[in-house]
């Protein structure tokens, strides 16, 4: 199994729940996640912030207090895996074990 990917921040921040958050798992998005963001808000920039708050983890509260260069990254990420990658290459590492045979089966369907 494929080791789990996470965002370190660069300006880690305590939650509104009183934990300090100093890097972010991320999780695949599915096809649910979009459809429960679009009842969330029809406004493109809530949807996505709703979606980057799905793939890490942090409430919309919490996504709101990262630090610009943190939400960045995590907006890179996500875009990044919208696309069909892992993420990994955002954050400087090889892809996931296998994430390369499954884009090369895909890319031959």
């Amino acid at each position: 199994m494929a080791e789990a990917l996470h965002i370190p921040l660069k300006f880690p921040f305590t939650s509104a729940g009183g934990t300090r958050i100093e890097q972010l798992p991320i999780r695949r998005l599915k096809r649910k996640d979009i459809a429960a963001a679009q009842r969330h808000s029809s406004n493109e920039a809530d949807v996505e912030d709703f979606l980057a708050a799905k793939m890490t983890g942090l409430t919309l509260e919490d996504l709101g207090e990262l630090d610009i260069a943190d939400s960045q990254t995590v907006t890179l990420v996500f875009r990044e895996m919208a696309g069909g990658g892992d993420g990994s290459q955002v954050l400087g590492r090889g892809a996931a074990p296998g994430a390369e045979d499954a884009a090369q089966r895909d890319s031959e369907s």
